[in-house]
């Protein structure tokens, strides 16, 4: 049969009911540079630093463990100090953490770096994060991206059950990072290409009737690059269950382009005596009209 622990407070076999007291370890953090950012992927790159500061004497062979990453060769980690009550480490590893998108091209993304000991329960180590020393580096810097914010915190965490009498708990230390995208970066990627679209497609309605060819060229290529250009926005990013802000503004610019092919159609839908009213109406509720569904597309 399985093998357990019969004294302590846990049964799990990997428990150590002879250890004592658990050591509390202050875990610190500092942060030097996040690299290699990919949001369709949802990865990046961390290089930072990480100390255990305990009260008593840890367990032997402490090794932390990434929760949401990977280590990608063991020479990137380094164990700068290795004492009964304190030890530090110096990682570049890659993390991933789900990007949200709902915001997008204006999108705050939040950066998570999950630590483990899951080789020693919460009956030997107990994690305190230890905010006094937990940092950026002073010349910490995120190509394309502003810092909102940075926290850590401890808590236990429990598996579902594994197997027989697996109830012990492990302790987890988590440094999250909040970072917002540049606006400048934004506008110049997304609003401003599409407003050029709307505007190009727009300047066909002052042309009559003996123009028309004209102004179906002013539209229909027009909507061929929007659905080009949000082809490739959305190459970007990975695939939602909601829209981004860029896609609705696209549903704006897509629907004003709609409303000046349908001006320019109006001219073969009715007779050609009604051409100048026709016209005359196209002029002026089509700019506003592309305007209201742009700015819809913006602020929804």
């Amino acid at each position: 049969g399985m093998i357990y622990k019969k004294d302590g407070k846990f049964r799990s076999p990997f428990a150590n009911p002879n250890f004592g007291e658990p050591a509390k370890v202050r875990v610190g953090f500092l942060l030097k540079s996040i690299t290699a950012y990919d949001i369709k992927q949802g990865s990046f790159e961390a290089d930072f630093y990480l100390t255990y500061t305990s009260d008593k004497p840890m367990p032997p062979n402490i090794d932390p463990h990434f929760t949401n990453g990977y280590l990608m060769d063991d020479d990137h980690k380094n164990q700068i100090a290795d004492e009964p009550t304190f030890k530090m480490w110096k990682y570049h590893a890659t993390f991933y953490s789900i990007p949200d998108l709902r915001d997008y091209p204006f999108d705050s993304q939040e950066l998570e770096i999950g630590i483990e000991e899951d080789d020693v329960g919460i009956d030997q180590l107990v994690f305190i994060a230890d905010k006094a020393n937990t940092n950026l580096d002073s010349n910490f810097f995120m190509a394309g991206w502003d810092v909102l914010y940075q926290e850590s915190r401890s808590l236990n965490h429990y598996y579902p059950d594994r197997f027989e009498y697996d109830d012990l708990y492990y302790p987890r230390y988590v440094f999250r990072l909040g970072v917002k995208k540049f606006a400048t970066n934004a506008l110049f990627t997304v609003y401003v290409p599409a407003f050029i679209i709307v505007l190009v497609s727009m300047s066909g309605i002052l042309l009559k009737k003996e123009e028309v060819d004209t102004r179906i060229n002013s539209s229909a290529p027009m909507l061929a690059a929007a659905v080009l250009f949000h082809f490739t926005l959305s190459q970007e990013l990975p695939a939602t269950a909601y829209l981004t802000r860029a896609d609705k503004i696209m549903l704006g610019v897509y629907l004003g382009l709609m409303v000046n092919m349908f001006a320019t159609w109006a001219f073969f839908l009715f007779d050609e005596k009604h051409a100048d009213i026709i016209y005359y109406l196209g002029k002026r509720l089509v700019p506003p009209c592309n305007l209201i569904l742009y700015g819809m597309g913006c602020l929804l």
